[in-house]
Formats: C-alpha cells, structure tokens, sequence
C-alpha cells in the first residue's frame, strides 16, 4: 500500500449575526431646530421675540424704520473684562518643573557614579547572560537538557501508554517512526515497514485505539475492527485500479491473557502506477486490555512479501502487555 494517511483536521469558522435596525423617526419626522421631538427657536422673526417661552412684551419689538434694535439699549452690551490671574501662575508652573528636572539629573549623575568602574548597568548584566553558551532560556534550572525523541529498539514495537511490546517479525522489516506517534486509528503508535518500492511498501503497527478516529466498544470487538479497517484504509489503495476488497473474517483470539479479534482480508485491483503486485493481505488485531482503552496491531503484506505475512501476525499476538496496564 501507499504510505499510511494521516487524519484530516479542520474547524468550521463562526459566522456573524445580523446587523441590528436602526432607530426610525417620529412620525412626521423631525422639525428643524428639533431634538428629541422637543422644537426651539432656530431664527428671529419680525414681530417675534427671540425665546418663545418669554413673553413677548418684555423684549423690543422690530421697527423696520429704526432699524435693529438691542435689547441691551442705546449703550450696547456690558465690556468683557481680559483675564488677567492666570498667566503668571502657568510661567511660575513651567520654571518650577523644569528646576525639578535639572536638580534629578545632576542627582542621578553624583549617584550612579561617573568613573569608569560602575559603567556596566543591569541591561548589560542580562545581555551578558543571554548571550553565555547554555545560559538564559530554553534550560531547566538545574541545568538539564530537554529529553531526547525515542529510539527504536531494533527487536520490537512499544506502545508506551499501554505499557506492550511487539517482537519484531525479522530483520526485514525497517523502522519507520515511533513511538508516540499518530496514524489514526492508531494513536501513540510505532511502525516499521518493508520498501517494495519508492512508494510503496508493506507496513506493521501497533497502537493505542484512538477512540477519536474509530468506535471502541470492548463489549463488540469485532464491530470494533470493522470500524477501525474503515479508517486504516483511507486512501492508501487510490493509486489503483479496480479496487476490491474480499469479505472479512474475525477470529476471537487471547493475547496474553486478554480477549481480542483478529479481522483479516485482501485488497486486490487490476493495476498501479506505483507497483506490478495485484494484491495485499491485511490483518488488523484489536486487543481489550483493561476494558476501557483497546490495543491496535495491523500488518499488511504486499504480494511481493507475501512469505511475510504469517511471521508478522503471529508477532501481532504475541504482544506482552507489562503489569501497570493489567
């Protein structure tokens, strides 16, 4: 097959909502001079006095033979008096604060020190740490480095969270990634595989079931497999053509004193750009370890190493779960 597919992740973006009306007019609208429906005067009118809600007969009404009128009379209104008692006090502000500012300089300077000996100051203590060789960030505080990827043992496959190992079928088989990595449905998984081609390859694995990808149910092992084959196979047979795929079997099994299903079948078609095989053989194992979290194991063989396929299932089910996962 293909090189295992990875599970597609997206987010649906929100949307939103619709705009909010705005506020309509009276009815009739708005008058001019009016706000909030209450109206005043916007002009003086001949005849009228300037505030309607005096009387009229307090204010001089408009001759057109005299002309305007003021209602201050003949000597026009009262002079407004120059504010003269707040310029003296803002010049006064102004010299004191810059006295402030001149004292605090000299002040600073006399107590820091100006001789050549205490020019190094705090930002340049914390350059200097930064720029030190295993110095500043990115170190524990005791110094310790950040723990390094796994390495693959060469003689086996782990799933670390379920504390199982995996003897590995023969030297044939090459690692590929893991631990602790995902492949859905295997999730915390390792994997080695046998190169065909550039491109395609026979694979075993074995996993944590990623209940996010697949449906576990310990109590239904073999609807269990069913869904995980639905995911394992994506599109990691695209390339060919006439896909099919036979019926599956399911075998109860025991693995290491657990109840467990083994669902095997074969994928065949007519041609592929990426090998001259017509046909690979699948097995995929699921493993109730502890009645809440499942074991995943899949091996499958292209026919170019078909003599592969029953070592790589008999070291499927002989995966030793270790006694913390009991």
């Amino acid at each position: 097959m293909t090189y295992p597919p990875q599970d597609p992740a997206g987010q649906p973006g929100g949307q939103y909502g619709p705009s909010q009306p705005g506020a309509q007019p009276p009815a009739g609208g708005y008058a001019p001079g009016q706000v909030g429906g209450e109206p005043y005067a916007t002009q003086h009118l001949p005849g009228q006095p300037p505030y309607p809600s005096q009387p009229a007969g307090q204010y001089p009404q408009y001759d057109p033979a005299a002309g305007y009128q003021s209602p201050y009379g003949q000597y026009g209104p009262p002079p407004v008096q120059p504010n003269t008692k707040g310029g003296g006090s803002t010049a006064l502000l102004v010299i004191g604060v810059v006295v402030l500012m001149v004292l605090g300089a000299v002040g600073g300077y006399f107590l820091l020190g100006n001789d050549d000996e205490g020019t190094l100051t705090a930002g340049d203590d914390d350059a200097t740490v930064e720029n030190t060789p295993g110095g500043g960030e990115g170190e524990d505080e005791g110094g310790e480095e950040p723990e390094a990827p796994p390495v693959p043992s060469g003689t086996h496959l782990a799933v670390p969270s379920l504390d199982s190992v995996t003897p590995l079928p023969g030297p044939e088989w090459q690692y590929a990634v893991g631990p602790g990595v995902s492949s859905d449905p295997l999730a915390d998984a390792e994997i080695y595989q046998v190169n065909h081609t550039e491109t395609w390859v026979s694979i075993i694995a074995v996993g944590l079931f990623s209940g996010a990808a697949a449906e576990f149910d310990p109590a239904d092992l073999n609807a269990s497999a069913l869904s995980a084959s639905e995911v394992w196979l994506g599109d990691g047979f695209s390339t060919v053509e006439d896909y099919q795929q036979s019926e599956i079997t399911y075998t109860p099994v025991e693995v290491d004193g657990r109840p467990g299903v083994l669902a095997e079948w074969r994928n065949s078609w007519t041609a592929s750009p990426d090998t001259t095989d017509l046909y690979e053989d699948t097995a995929l194992l699921v493993v109730d370890v502890d009645g809440v979290n499942g074991f995943i194991g899949v091996a499958s063989v292209s026919e170019s190493g078909a003599a592969l396929y029953d070592p790589a299932v008999e070291a499927l089910l002989a995966t030793d779960f270790g006694a913390e996962s009991a």
